[in-house]
């Protein structure tokens, strides 16, 4: 059969009948010394401010000191049955209620336990065995007083008000954590973990160093943080922080001290928003007003060098008419000339086609919206190009995705988006190679890769890929990525690199699918 929670309780502690005995046999002593225990019980609660404050708005002294002499009566009996379990909970209820912390009420326990040893090993005398093993059953019963009493309090609002609490901060969208005064982790909500990478149990313990960049940490950062919250007692800032893979993490941090209640500072607690998105937003704003400007002085550059090109190469081409009159005279006095003539006519056309380009980065129309089958466009525009693979040595996969959904875009833009992409991968293979262009489903969008083997992008490099003007080639302009990422982002796609000097370089293009569009492609 199975226990009651009483009789479990009873069995935990090791209760027997011996106790019970051993109790009641103290009787004779606690009657005899109640009065006194309890007035140096009564002092002793009244030279502390908290629980001073609780006794003095509950009722008169002699009614509270009569009140724990029952008490101390009661135990002697030796009888914890049903009705004793209730009125130990309630008594505890009470004490909740009128805000006494569970601490004092521990601690007074041990603080009458402590005063009554003496008076029974002094009534035993000799007998030491009796003494110790009575002593044993009194702790036994103050010990399962105090665990009714801290049944009440866990059953109390104010607890519940405390599991609330915690479950808010734990389904908090922003990672929450505190730390001790030795600033070592305490606590790490569900958002942390999700946000950081690292488990609670992982975590708690360890320094708040362990997250902290080691630039941060030589610049002084939190240092500079204990200064602004002794002084303030709270602390907002933008800051970086590391994730469990290495990742650094952009954070907005909010900062306060935690206080215990009579106010001495025990810890702090942090409040961190990763603001990844809002940054790649604000870098992403910064771009286009930067490609906006860059985008007008292109066009009044180009537009203030095509005519004077277009001077230049037709006064070339009647020199280089004179020079070949010349020629059919003394074409042994033309030769140097001519060779003058060809260098000069390349570096004119060089000049042409970087005016082209600015002013098509300059001129970028909006998007006119249709149907793309993206499968389709990349057949159409390959074709084209394969005199240009087999020259380079170039050899071309294609992994189309036979049930790719259509994007909805200008048709124009992304081939010439995917065109900058295809001769930079070209390009990037000196000696030949191989291009992959993929297509597949990701999401709600579809994808589109344009892998090269090639000797790769180191990072510095690939930090600065879509910066207008930043080129990896002598004779770049620099405007090809950034044009491409323009047009990416003008159809709500995102455009990033992955490179390895071991696997060559991939382009990945993201373009949402044609809206209430399940269909495919064939």
């Amino acid at each position: 059969m199975a226990l009651s929670k009483r009789e479990q309780r009873l069995k935990f502690l090791g209760f027997t009948e011996r106790d019970t005995t051993l109790l009641r046999a103290l009787r004779p002593v606690i009657e005899a010394h109640a009065h006194a225990i309890v007035d140096g019980f009564y002092e002793h609660l009244e030279s502390f401010p908290e629980t001073a404050e609780v006794l003095r708005a509950r009722t008169s002294p002699e009614h509270l000191k009569e009140l724990f002499r029952q008490y101390l009566l009661r135990i002697t009996d030796g009888n914890f049955d049903d009705n004793y379990f209730a009125e130990r909970q309630r008594i505890g209820h009470t004490h909740e209620r009128v805000g006494l912390s569970p601490r004092w009420y521990l601690l007074s326990y041990h603080h009458l336990f402590r005063g009554i040893v003496p008076l029974i090993r002094r009534h035993y005398g000799d007998e030491h065995w009796l003494a110790e093993d009575s002593i044993v059953a009194l702790d036994k019963a103050f010990t399962l007083d105090a665990s009714l009493a801290m049944d009440a309090y866990i059953a109390s609002d104010r607890y519940r008000r405390m599991q609330e609490l915690e479950s808010v901060i734990n389904d908090s969208a922003d990672a929450i954590f505190t730390v001790d005064s030795q600033k070592c982790f305490r606590s790490w909500n569900r958002a942390a973990e999700e946000v950081f990478g690292w488990r609670a149990e992982e975590i708690i313990g360890k320094p708040v160093r362990f997250i902290v960049p080691p630039d941060l940490l030589a610049s002084g950062e939190l240092e500079q943080i204990d200064r602004e919250v002794l002084a303030h007692g709270h602390i907002h800032l933008e800051t970086v922080r590391l994730a469990k893979d290495g990742r650094r993490v952009p954070v907005e941090l909010s900062l306060s001290s935690l206080r215990d209640p009579q106010g001495d500072p025990i810890g702090r607690c942090a409040i961190l928003r990763d603001i990844t998105e809002r940054k790649h937003l604000e870098e992403s704003k910064l771009q286009a007003e930067r490609l906006a400007v860059i985008g007008a002085m292109s066009a009044k550059l180009a537009h203030e060098i095509r005519n004077p090109l277009s001077s230049i190469t037709l006064n070339l081409s009647l020199v280089g008419d004179e020079a070949a009159t010349l020629a059919e005279v003394e074409p042994a006095a033309t030769a140097e000339m001519r060779v003058l003539l060809s260098a000069i006519g390349a570096e004119v056309r060089r000049i042409q086609r970087v005016t082209e380009d600015y002013l098509q980065f300059a001129k970028m129309p909006k998007p006119r919206r249709d149907l793309v089958a993206l499968n389709d466009l990349l057949t159409q525009g390959l074709s084209f190009l394969q005199t240009s693979f087999d020259a380079a040595k170039v050899t071309l996969r294609r992994e189309l995705d036979a049930k790719l959904p259509p994007v909805y875009g200008d048709e124009a833009q992304l081939w010439q988006a995917i065109l900058n992409l295809i001769r930079n991968a070209v390009e990037a293979m000196p000696h030949g190679g191989e291009l992959t262009l993929a297509t597949m489903r990701g999401g709600a969008g579809v994808v589109l890769r344009v892998a090269d083997t090639g000797k790769g992008i180191d990072p510095a490099a690939r930090a600065n890929l879509f910066k207008p003007f930043f080129s990896t080639k002598p004779s770049g302009t620099g405007l090809g990525l950034p044009l491409t990422q323009q047009i990416v982002t003008e159809h709500g796609g995102r455009i990033r690199c992955e490179s390895s000097a071991e696997r060559g370089t991939v382009f990945i293009v993201e373009l949402p699918m044609a809206e209430n569009n399940n269909g495919a492609q064939s």
